[in-house]
């Protein structure tokens, strides 16, 4: 069996089982969903397995794992109907079908995106060893990918009304666990271990600390998870340039002025009263 062909079958098998989450009864979702995520682990560690070395048993299967996790969690807050859409108003049946399959919909996304990560962490391994054409789109795929994964996890994490002694540790874990990697890959041949680690850590606790604020905010959780990431996109930003030794001032001003938007929306769509 070829690797892209196992990118395939795990992709479907994965996006498959996530699907199963969604139709199992409400209090055993959470363990289901973590099971398919160590399924995801165990499964892109045996597509991989010939490839990975070192660090990369942690490095190239974190991904696939969150974007698992992060995807299922997210799942759970999908609508379950559409009453109206357009000045229209649908009958109940109608609107439970079209919920379902937007939900189909979503998990045929998911699997395409897990076939994504599966081809950029293929992609690593190779760049480890040697020069690869493709090295530099996969890191801007994987870049983005990152990114949505962490907003399935911030918009969880705000959705479930949780104490901020509680959201800020999980938002810290959450940006750490996803920025190690991200930042781990800037480039692979080099060894940035003290750097990585550092800048891993700070950007998670600035994040982290957005995410307290956020919490005494009366924001809606799916802008809030737009804010958080909007903040961890910057951060990824400045620190890949800094680690690549390439800072350019546009990029910076890009960051920030993206930044400074999603957080403007983020205010004039907030209900202030009551």
């Amino acid at each position: 069996m070829s690797k892209r062909t196992k990118f395939v079958l795990v992709s479907t098998l994965i996006a498959f089982f996530l699907w199963l989450t969604g139709i199992a009864p409400v209090d055993y979702r959470f363990g289901l969903v973590l099971a398919v995520a160590a399924v995801s682990y165990v499964l892109s560690v045996w597509v991989l397995f010939d490839d990975l070395k070192g660090i990369e048993w942690i490095t190239l299967i974190i991904l696939p794992m969150m974007f698992t996790l992060g995807s299922g969690l997210f799942s759970n807050f999908l609508p379950t109907a559409f009453p109206g859409m357009f000045g229209r108003t649908f009958s109940v049946e109608t609107a439970q079908l079209l919920a379902s399959i937007f939900k189909i919909i979503y998990f045929l996304l998911f699997g395409l995106g897990f076939y994504g990560i599966m081809l950029i962490e293929n992609i690593f391994s190779v760049a480890s060893i040697r020069t690869i054409q493709l090295f530099r789109a996969a890191r801007s795929v994987n870049f983005i990918l990152t990114l949505v994964t962490s907003l399935f996890f911030f918009t969880v994490a705000l959705s479930l009304k949780l104490a901020f002694w509680w959201v800020i540790p999980i938002s810290f874990v959450v940006s750490f666990v996803l920025a190690y990697p991200s930042l781990w890959s800037v480039d692979l041949k080099n060894n940035f271990g003290p750097e990585v680690w550092r800048y891993a850590i700070s950007s998670s606790w600035i994040v982290a600390i957005i995410s307290g604020v956020l919490c005494f905010w009366p924001v809606k959780p799916f802008m809030g998870g737009l804010i958080l990431t909007s903040s961890l996109y910057a951060l990824f930003g400045i620190l890949e340039q800094r680690l690549s030794n390439r800072v350019y001032l546009d990029s910076l001003l890009e960051y920030g002025i993206t930044m400074i938007i999603i957080i403007v929306v983020g205010f004039l769509t907030t209900s202030w009263v009551g």
